[in-house]
This record gives structure tokens, sequence and C-alpha cells, in this order.
């Protein structure tokens, strides 16, 4: 487990289950309401209490949602705004850093996509050398024919402009699984479902327990 960066996932993680809680405890006071409607039986006053108790139940069930996943959003908007700042300003180049047999290697034009891609995952933890196989690969991708390798290329090089290697990209993935966990689908925008909300909550640990312990 990294402990550089390890701090913003278990913030994230721990923002997560207290919305989750939040949630959960909105959701049951519905159902509980609604049972008391059941028990109610024939007493029809009973039952006017019970039906007028589930509508402010369910009423509070969605203002809570949109309060809880609304703050949520802006937890991990600023985590987000942190951990890219934390990043970029540990990641300024190094010219120590460095490997000058790679960059010859680069220079030459020889290297296949698979070589750029395999140079990535061997310097992620060195952004100078990441900033510097991005701007061979755009070379790379500027000089071929090939729409593939021209695609794969430009997307690597984008990744790793920015010498930030797999710590940004590993964020994004836990905040899709926070996004479905949340009911709310990959990008966030899907309309909550109560039912489906609470039930997807209980995927968070599976979904996101490796992202975040090897964060």
């Amino acid at each position: 487990m990294s402990t550089k960066y390890n701090h913003f996932a278990k913030d994230l993680d721990a923002a997560f289950k207290a919305a989750r809680d939040e949630y959960a405890a909105a959701y049951n006071a519905v159902e509980q309401a609604r049972k008391a409607t059941q028990d109610a039986g024939s007493d029809a006053l009973k039952r006017q209490i019970a039906t007028l108790q589930l509508q402010e139940a369910e009423n509070s069930l969605r203002k809570e949602a949109a309060r809880i996943w609304t703050e949520f959003d802006a937890k991990a908007a600023d985590l987000r705004r942190a951990l890219e700042k934390e990043v970029q300003t540990s990641n300024l180049a190094d010219p120590s850093a460095i490997d000058s047999n790679a960059v010859e290697l680069m220079k030459t034009g020889v290297l296949t996509v698979d070589d750029y891609f395999g140079f990535a995952d061997r310097y992620d933890g060195n952004p100078t050398m990441l900033k510097l196989i991005g701007h061979y690969a755009k070379e790379a991708a500027d000089s071929t024919d090939d729409r593939k390798d021209k695609f794969a290329l430009t997307v690597l090089a984008q990744d790793c402009a920015k010498g930030t290697g797999k710590t940004l990209k590993a964020w994004d993935s836990l905040m899709t699984a926070a996004n479905y966990c949340s009911g709310r689908g990959g990008n966030g925008n899907r309309r909550t479902t109560p039912g489906v909300t609470l039930s997807m909550g209980e995927w968070w640990e599976q979904l996101s327990g490796e992202i975040v312990e090897n964060f």
C-alpha cells in the first residue's frame, strides 16, 4: 500500500460510508412507517395517521437523498483538487531522474506502441520520465499512418503529459465505484431509486476495497 497519497482514498472511503449510513437511516424510517400502515389493520384513524407519517418519511427521504449525495460529491471534489495539487507539486521535473538510455532509445523512433506502454508502466513512479515518454509518444503518434497506433499513442501521450502516472486514474476509478454504489450509475447522473441505492451501497467494500488499499 502506498502511504504518500493513500490518505485521500481513506478520506473518500470514510465519506462514502458516512453518506451510505445516513441514507440507510432515512430509508429505514420509510420502511418502519410503511410497516406501521400495515400494522394499523382496519382501524381507520390509525391508518390515516400512519399514512401521513409514511408520506412525511418518503418526503424526508427524497430531501435527505439530495442533500447526502450533494454533500458527498462536494467532499469528493475537494479531495480530488487537493490530490491533484499535491501530485503536481511532487511531480516537478527533476533532471537527475532522467534515464538517458531510455531517452536515446525513444529518440531513434524504433519503439512500438507496446514499447511505449511498457515504458509508461516501468517509469510510473518517475514523473520526469513520464513527461518525456509523453513527448516522444506524441511524436510517434504524429508520424504514423496506422489509425489504431495513432489513437493509442495519442491517449498515452495525454496520460503521461502531466507526469501524474496512475494516481489520478486510480482516483477516477474509485469515484466510478462510488457513483455506482450510490445508485447513480458510473457517471453519477442516473436518478436514484431508494431500493437500488440501498442495495448498491452494500457493494462498496467489494468494489473499492482493493483500490483504497493500494492507492
